[in-house]
């Protein structure tokens, strides 16, 4: 059987009385889980859920998120799930033509009341329902499924166009699985604070026990981080898995309060651009900790790893002088190449055309069993893939190169390609928040930080010719990571859209 919730059962026989998940001070065992899924699981079929229906999951990270997304895969029915900041205003860009019944917090069940096919489901699940049934065991039943059923549908944010619709498989997510657990390279006592969905469901398949940080998904940089720290401090954390912005809420915090974090030894987080400047502040906070990153994204996850502590000199120099932001070795995707960019489509090719398409410099374009080949109904396919003899290949969007080691560097998403100068000033100031844009050709540096001298900041980076260097008291990122500048939202701020 191929469905992924036979893993829950698999340790809650080898391990029923190991912690799995600790949220607000409540410690979850395997064997807890497996009783609330089969529970939950039975309410959702005596509702008249049923195999191969979708279910839209409006739940925050939490316990009942993974009561919820293994109950729904124990029926043999498909989870679906929306760009995690995006969820209000989504609601009316996707048709949700396909869903069968929805999930949620009240809040969420509201927001999806502006959908009109959403508005006339009849089934609609408060996922505070789940704390109601009590823990008496009641054998799980799982539902088998096919190599190809879809077991995650997620709705993406539209931000590039019509919004696509990404289909994960049991079989991809099980060998992504497999991948993700080399890469965390796990250890039986490990306790980890996580704030990444798909990574706290590898802990759970792993058998690791995970702490769901007490902060804000909504807007991970509004976190409360005395919270967080009391969490790690508490339960003896001694992993993180976390998007940058909440460990800069966390580093800032940490520093101001002169607290060090010893009892972590190791530190991955992704999702957005990771500086040196940040990761001299995580070493003053984290002094035992290792510092991961992993690149990757949803369709190709991971693509890139790098253990940011063992960077030599050269590396540093390098970033000083304009190549980007180490990504550091590829892993998990089958090949990893780069191509001239400005392609709108490129079809099915054969090797020799693809090979006149690489350059040295270029969109990072990826293959392998954990690449997602498609999307549902072919809606961005053409834009986003490509075939080389038959073999898909999947466009990043993001540009980068690779160094004399094979390592790949990041220089930022095609559109906006400088994180050689980002890199460059973080390498050599404790800068801030910074953004760079072109805008009527003149290339424009945005500051947080406005005490470090202009002359120093062009000296730093002559490599590249700045036109303007402009300032704003706070730089707009995305919701999801609290990470990513948000360009769109930088440029209407300083009207130069």
């Amino acid at each position: 059987m191929n469905n992924l919730a036979n893993k829950l059962v698999e340790n809650y026989e080898k391990m029923s009385a190991k912690i799995c998940l600790i949220q607000n001070e409540r410690q979850v065992t395997y064997k807890d889980l497996y009783n609330m899924v089969s529970n939950f699981k039975d309410y959702l079929e005596h509702v008249g859920i049923r195999k191969g229906q979708k279910v839209l999951v409006l739940v925050p990270m939490s316990t009942q998120l993974y009561v919820t997304l293994l109950a729904v895969w124990s029926l043999g029915a498909t989870p679906c799930f929306m760009d995690g900041g995006f969820i209000k205003s989504g609601m009316y860009k996707n048709d949700f033509d396909n869903i069968n019944a929805v999930v949620g917090t009240s809040k969420y069940i509201m927001y999806s009341n502006v959908n009109a096919n959403l508005r006339k489901l009849k089934i609609k699940i408060n996922v505070s329902r789940i704390e109601r049934f009590d823990n008496n065991h009641n054998e799980l039943e799982i539902t088998e499924v096919e190599n190809d059923f879809p077991a995650i549908l997620t709705y993406t944010s539209g931000t590039t166009g019509k919004p696509k619709i990404a289909a994960r498989t049991h079989e991809f997510l099980g060998y992504q699985g497999e991948i993700l657990a080399k890469t965390l390279n796990y250890e039986d006592n490990d306790i980890e604070i996580s704030t990444i969905p798909i990574f706290t469901l590898s802990n759970i398949n792993a058998g690791i026990t995970t702490i769901i940080a007490n902060g804000n998904f909504s807007n991970l940089g509004e976190s409360n981080p005395k919270k967080i720290v009391n969490q790690i401090i508490t339960e003896n954390a001694n992993r993180i898995m976390a998007a940058p912005g909440l460990l800069t809420v966390v580093t800032d915090y940490c520093i101001r309060k002169r607290i060090k974090l010893k009892s972590v030894k190791k530190i991955f987080s992704g999702g957005g651009a990771i500086f040196i400047d940040f990761v001299e502040k995580l070493k003053e906070v984290f002094p035992n900790a290792q510092i991961i990153t992993l690149y990757g994204s949803t369709e190709a996850e991971p693509i890139a790893e790098l253990n940011i502590s063992k960077m030599s000199k050269e590396d540093l120099e390098k970033t000083k002088n304009g190549n980007g932001i180490l990504a550091g070795n590829i892993v998990g995707v089958e090949d990893c190449r780069l191509i001239k960019t400005g392609i709108k489509e490129i079809g099915d090719i054969s090797k020799d055309e693809f090979k006149n398409l690489q350059t040295e410099i270029g969109e990072i374009v990826v293959t392998g069993k954990n690449v997602l080949k498609g999307y549902v109904n072919g809606v961005g396919d053409k834009e986003n893939k490509f075939s080389v003899d038959g073999k898909k290949y999947h466009r990043t969007g993001d540009l980068g190169v690779f160094d004399e080691q094979g390592r790949l560097w990041l220089r930022g998403r095609i559109k906006e390609p400088y994180f050689n100068i980002e890199a460059a000033l973080h390498a050599r100031f404790n800068i801030g928040k910074t953004a760079v844009f072109k805008h009527n050709e003149k290339i424009i540096l945005v500051l947080e930080n406005n005490k470090i001298n202009e002359e120093e900041i062009r000296n730093t980076i002559n490599f590249e010719k700045i036109d303007e260097i402009k300032y704003l008291s706070k730089i707009p990122v995305d919701k999801r990571h609290s990470t990513k500048v948000d360009y769109k939202e930088l440029k209407r701020i300083l009207n130069v859209e």
